[in-house]
């Protein structure tokens, strides 16, 4: 009789804990670069909701901008037992041994928003490049075809988002048919936020005044900074142009006054899109159909503006 309770206990046992272990959550890491501006703040609330709503769990770690705390964030997510990691990273190399560490764990990674060196699952985001590209293509077709002076606003001299957004728009203005008709008066770091923008906008005022004739920011938030500054010193003929889309530029854009252009990188729509290919394949080994996950990427002007423009959007 004591061996049939006995084992009986045991059969009960290992059913509890088969569907412990089939309840469990599976846990995911984020080592986002920063939360100091609308864009980074719609991915912590995107990357959130999405792990919810798939039943994970998910911990988001802000790096503010710093690469060795980014590494110390993704050694403490190592140690509470992360099985998956998705990374916003500081810069594109910066990461690369901690993420040899992670792989060598068997712990899949997913990059977002920001290129990454290193063996990862897949890079959810925009061309950076091209969107620059973009940019500038608009500068010396519509907004400047005979030249003029521009004012670049960077987030980060390593970000490969400012790289790719600053060099993919001076690429095009090294094209043969547009050199020497354009002239980059200075360039500013402003980590992507709009009161630094704003500041680095009125430094640029003080020093080059009404030689300015474009200022082009590596993202809404610092452009929309700069737009305040242009504002304040009544400078209301220096064109303005940025990057994300921002639901505050597309307003802008709207008005019909000097924000011109935006490329949209949607936030919500990348981080969504992070998590739950991340979840596919922790929970049901689905390889994503391709490694680089472009989206967004478009120019929004005067032209196309009320195509996107939703004053109830996240971001």
């Amino acid at each position: 009789m004591k061996k049939k309770v006995l084992l009986v206990l045991v059969i009960l046992l290992a059913i509890a804990s088969l569907a412990g272990a089939q309840g469990k959550k599976v846990l995911i890491g984020f080592s986002h670069v920063a939360m100091n501006c609308p864009y980074y703040l719609a991915m912590d609330k995107a990357a959130k909701d999405t792990a919810a709503a798939r039943g994970a769990e998910i911990i988001v770690l802000n790096a503010e901008e710093d690469i060795s705390k980014q590494i110390a964030d993704i050694e403490s997510l190592l140690v509470k037992g992360i099985k998956g990691l998705i990374l916003n990273s500081t810069t594109e190399y910066g990461t690369m041994p901690i993420i040899k560490k992670v792989k060598a764990m068997g712990i899949p990674v997913v990059a977002i928003d920001r290129p990454l060196y290193g063996d990862y699952l897949a890079y959810v985001g925009i061309d950076q490049w091209k969107a620059g590209e973009l940019q500038g293509d608009f500068f010396t077709k519509k907004l400047m075809p005979g030249g003029g002076n521009i004012v670049l606003i960077i987030g980060d001299p390593g970000c490969p988002a400012s790289i790719g957004r600053g060099n993919g728009m001076l690429s095009i203005l090294d094209r043969p048919e547009n050199k020497g008709k354009y002239k980059i008066l200075a360039t500013y770091k402003a980590s992507y936020n709009q009161m630094l923008g704003m500041q680095k906008m009125e430094e640029a005022i003080a020093a080059f005044g009404d030689k300015i004739d474009l200022v082009y920011c590596a993202n809404d938030s610092m452009a929309l900074g700069a737009l305040d500054a242009l504002k304040n010193a009544e400078m209301d003929e220096v064109l303005v142009a940025g990057i994300d889309g921002q639901k505050e530029a597309y307003a802008e854009i709207l008005k019909g006054g000097q924000y011109k252009s935006t490329v949209i990188n949607n936030s919500w729509e990348i981080t969504q899109k992070a998590v739950n290919l991340l979840v596919d394949y922790l929970t049901k080994k689905v390889q994503p159909k391709e490694k680089n996950v472009i989206t967004g990427t478009i120019l929004v002007t005067a032209d196309n503006v009320k195509k996107f423009y939703d004053q109830n959007a996240v971001f």
